[in-house]
């Protein structure tokens, strides 16, 4: 079932950040309260220009901008074209899925988290960065993708279910990849303390 797998990602984050989070994380309710949003409006659609919205998808759009609003110039500036870069990779491979989709022999939700999972990491380092990245550029390449579908006039709804699932997965993808950079980081900063332990005792 299309949206059941963005459901119970979105539904586990907001558990975690709820519950396990330090009561005083300086961004435990704030992103709460962005997944509860999130989930909510993905039950809702709009239409706007003349397409199909599911809530979620603007949801997340506003979000980012509002985000973007408080980057100064340069990291604003970049934040847009690595997003940028982002959403060509998900229009690409949206068409690339419906003019030749005999290539897709993996399932497709899988396949598009990875590409833009690859895509977001060789653009940021910043790991805050990583997901709203993400999310702005794959929502944008749905965009362009209806705005394309519509010239031909095809009806295409504008983060659809099955679409949200493959961006849950990339999050999951992302926040994973995350959390071993840090556990790498904490083995690597553990060792060298015990190598100068050991190298102070020799002395």
């Amino acid at each position: 079932m299309d949206g059941l797998l963005f459901y119970w990602i979105f539904w586990l984050g907001w558990v975690i950040t709820t519950f396990f989070y330090r009561r005083d994380h300086p961004h435990r309710l704030t992103v709460s309260a962005w997944i509860l949003g999130a989930v909510i409006l993905a039950s809702v659609t709009f239409n706007i220009l003349g397409l199909q919205w599911n809530g979620a998808g603007l949801f997340f759009i506003v979000t980012v901008y509002l985000y973007i609003a408080g980057l100064q110039s340069k990291q604003a500036l970049y934040f847009l074209l690595s997003s940028f870069i982002l959403m060509v990779l998900t229009v690409s491979f949206l068409l690339f899925e419906l003019f030749d989709p005999v290539w897709i022999i993996i399932e497709r939700k899988w396949l598009l988290a990875v590409l833009v999972v690859y895509g977001t990491l060789l653009l940021h380092s910043d790991k805050n960065k990583r997901i709203l990245s993400l999310l702005f550029g794959m929502v944008h390449g749905e965009i362009f993708y209806a705005y394309i579908l519509k010239k031909f006039t095809f009806s295409y709804p504008i983060s659809s279910p099955a679409f949200l699932d493959a961006l849950a997965l990339a999050c999951v993808l992302v926040l994973t990849w995350n959390s071993l950079e840090l556990i790498t980081a904490f083995f690597n900063k553990y060792f060298q303390s015990v190598e100068k332990g050991k190298q102070k005792y020799h002395e």
